[in-house]
């Protein structure tokens, strides 16, 4: 049986007129409109007021309306079942595009996260609300109850819009938990303001959690597999024994791989050793500032080595390729690394391709996955034939007394310098970070990731003035 509702609006247009006499009429518009003949029955009056047809042909619904005095045949309740509207395409907006000051054009829409050279970049739900400046500082928000924040399935963010047209921006999951906690408009700090450095944050806290949580079962079961290969002195493991990861968890593995090698065999360095590393953009950076490993690895190594110096590569080009706010976060990681007593230099003398990830002392460790034959590479004592940093580069690390010499912040805004980050600015900014933390802005859910380096970085730039 077929579900169908009467055509009430019809019936009631009809009035005291009878079936018949309202099929004649109809015919004679029809003939009168169009000078063609055309027999509309009482039996078609009683099938469409019944509901058995709901959209009467095109030349017949237009006398109908004539004749019964209606503009439109939905006034007279007819409607087309076949017609599927297609479903409207979500309005997207860019993060970017929030620094230039471009709104959501709606009240829920896309925020498109912008990829990397091995973040995949991510869709997710935004909502946009408006504010109230009660005082300085910050920003009063009701967000409503219609607004979903708290999906397991979707990544949200609020988008919190002021009367002077300023952009905050929330992690959506975080600012559902404080809602549900206290009713009627929530506190939100300017400190959450819309910047190359809130950007580079959810940039980078937002893809690298979402290529983790797609590998996490499988990066579980290599861990266990994989373990016992670090304590030989060289892991060779083929990469079709690995099974297919996204770049970042393939990344992570390796990481992890190298770190439990080096912090295995430090009793071997004395001395103040000088550890030369790979990251040449603030992508490759993100590790230090979000991989839970890598914090641990760093407290551990500066514990060993309390005066320990740290080596980037970085090329003018670099610098060129990268975005101010990737570039905010290379600036970070080194921050991380002062934080912890390390003093970090950058240096563009030797070739990229050149380095290995090591750690030099009286002897070698070298860690490294990339441009390696297997998944990844690790040796202990190597020979200095097997080292990809050149002899000299090495006794050259071991004499850069003006890098220890100088206070932190010096060694910070030189970077910072080199890296063209406006030093007030992002001193600032972090100063007025610091006291909020980033969760609020962007909170990774993986297991693997923390924002414990995040938040000492820039609490670590906040308080540069007393270094």
């Amino acid at each position: 049986m077929v579900d169908r509702e009467p055509n009430r609006l019809l019936r009631k247009a009809r009035g005291s007129m009878t079936q018949r006499r309202l099929a004649d009429r109809v015919s004679a518009e029809i003939y009168n409109a169009t000078g063609k003949e055309s027999v509309i029955t009482a039996k078609s009056i009683s099938d469409w007021e019944c509901g058995l047809y709901t959209w009467p042909p095109a030349h017949v619904r237009t006398a109908l309306c004539r004749v019964l005095q209606k503009p439109q045949p939905a006034d007279l309740g007819f409607f087309n079942k076949r017609r599927v509207r297609a479903p409207k395409e979500p309005e997207v907006t860019s993060l970017i595009d929030l620094m230039a000051g471009q709104l959501p054009a709606a009240r829920s829409n896309t925020l498109r996260i912008p990829d990397g050279r091995s973040f995949s970049g991510v869709d997710v739900e935004a909502h946009r609300c408006e504010a109230v400046s009660p005082g300085d500082g910050w920003l009063m928000v009701a967000p409503g109850p219609d607004v979903v924040l708290n999906r397991p399935d979707r990544r949200t963010f609020v988008v919190v819009v002021d009367d002077k047209q300023q952009l905050c921006i929330l992690e959506g999951r975080r600012f559902a938990d404080r809602v549900g906690r206290r009713t009627g408009p929530q506190p939100v700090s300017s400190a959450t303001s819309v910047d190359d450095l809130t950007v580079g944050i959810i940039w980078a806290v937002t893809n690298t959690d979402v290529a983790l949580l797609a590998d996490d079962g499988q990066l579980s079961t290599l861990q266990a597999v994989l373990a016992p290969d670090v304590r030989h002195c060289l892991s060779d493991i083929p990469p079709a024994e690995v099974p297919t990861l996204t770049p970042v968890a393939r990344q992570w593995l390796e990481s992890w791989m190298c770190t439990r090698h080096i912090t295995r065999n430090l009793e071997r360095l004395s001395g103040q050793p000088c550890l030369w590393t790979r990251e040449r953009c603030g992508e490759d950076a993100t590790s230090w500032l979000l991989w839970r490993h890598r914090f641990e690895y760093l407290r551990r190594t500066s514990r060993w080595f309390p005066r320990m110096r740290r080596e980037f590569y970085l090329l003018e080009t670099d610098v060129a390729d990268s975005p101010t706010y990737e570039r905010v976060l290379l600036l970070l990681a080194a921050a991380l690394m002062e934080s912890f007593g390390i003093a970090v230099a950058l240096n563009s003398e030797c070739e990229p391709a050149e380095v290995e990830q090591s750690v030099l002392g009286d002897e070698s460790i070298v860690a490294n996955w990339l441009g390696a034959s297997g998944l990844c590479c690790v040796d202990a004592s190597a020979p200095w034939s097997c080292r990809a940093v050149p002899r000299d580069g090495a006794e050259q690390a071991r004499e850069l007394p003006s890098v220890t010499e100088q206070s932190s912040k010096r060694r910070l805004e030189a970077i910072a310098n080199r890296l063209d980050v406006p030093w007030p600015w992002f001193q600032r900014r972090c100063a007025e970070l610091a006291h909020e933390g980033v969760d609020d802005i962007a909170h990774p859910r993986s297991r693997l990731l923390s924002t414990r380096g995040l938040n000492a970085a820039i609490r670590y730039i906040a308080r540069a003035k007393d270094l």
